[in-house]
């Protein structure tokens, strides 16, 4: 596919492309491994006729990836029930590829690797914690820290990262999740896909689902009966704070002007998750029983 067309820019990698009426998703990788990792796994996906992800446009140029756009679809929303039931649905449905595939067999993944990404996100969260403090006090930085620190300790005692080994999107923030104007959920944005347990990323999942439903697992669980399979050591994921970790990091990676809208959102967001937090502290500890 020769490229022609109008281009417009959606952010600095990725353009919509218009050629003849019909609409594409154009991105430009800068990294060769993770454009081969890419192709790689849609082409495995579409040779299985996965559902639920966006056919590739074969182009010449290798660091090119091209898609058809989706017009009309709209990314999930969290907060409604039918978008957390088919995204889970649909999240479940790439792990059960591993029936089919042994990824841990492909040249261009990886084992994701949980436990160093987290103590690498508490050891740069403590080098900005004093930048925190402006906006949300001592104390809560310390209450934020506490947490993790206690979290990563149980997740160092019971995870096992080759546990019913599969493929993992390995983003699933809810603009990298779908919905068609068929109803069908679709992943983009595979850059980030690994191997590890299926589990891990259920749990990843459930991270960005709680602030949604005002962190109440039991809520979730029983809306949700397949998490009631998830396993003890996937369960105790939830106790790491990985969303505000997250969060403030990128902050402090925005504009200073940025950073004053976004702190309209984060501080509440912050102020809300850690009143949560012993209770579910609690309910995860419960539930593992």
């Amino acid at each position: 596919m020769a490229l022609g067309g109008k281009l417009e820019k959606i952010k600095e990698n990725v353009w919509k492309l218009d050629k003849d009426g019909d609409h594409f998703s154009v991105k430009q990788y800068r990294s060769n491994s993770t454009a081969i990792k890419v192709k790689h796994i849609h082409e495995t996906l579409q040779s299985m006729s996965f559902p639920h992800i966006v056919p590739v446009v074969s182009v010449e140029d290798h660091l090119l990836f091209i898609q058809p756009w989706l017009d009309g679809a709209k990314a999930v929303n969290f907060k409604k029930r039918a978008d957390r039931t088919d995204s889970l649905a649909a999240l479940h449905a790439l792990h059960e590829t591993h029936s089919q595939i042994d990824w841990h067999a492909s040249p261009y993944l990886h084992s994701y690797p949980l436990i160093m990404k987290w103590e690498d996100r508490i050891v740069r969260f403590r080098e900005i914690s004093g930048a925190c403090e402006a906006y949300i006090g001592k104390g809560r930085v310390d209450e934020i820290i506490f947490y993790a620190l206690n979290a990563i300790s149980i997740v160092k005692r019971t995870y096992k990262d080759q546990l019913n080994g599969t493929l993992l999107h390995g983003d699933v923030v809810h603009h990298n999740i779908f919905r068609d104007t068929d109803g069908v959920i679709r992943f983009i944005d595979f850059d980030l896909a690994c191997t590890g347990p299926a589990g891990t990323e259920i749990a990843l999942w459930i991270h960005r689902v709680l602030p949604q439903i005002g962190y109440d697992i039991d809520f979730l669980f029983d809306e949700q009966p397949s998490l009631q399979k998830l396993d003890r050591a996937s369960k105790t994921l939830l106790l790491f704070p990985n969303e505000l970790l997250r969060e403030w990091l990128h902050f402090f990676m925005l504009s200073p002007s940025a950073r004053e809208r976004q702190a309209k959102q984060l501080i509440p967001f912050t102020e809300s998750a850690l009143s949560h937090w012993p209770k579910l502290w609690y309910d995860v500890e419960r539930i593992n029983i």
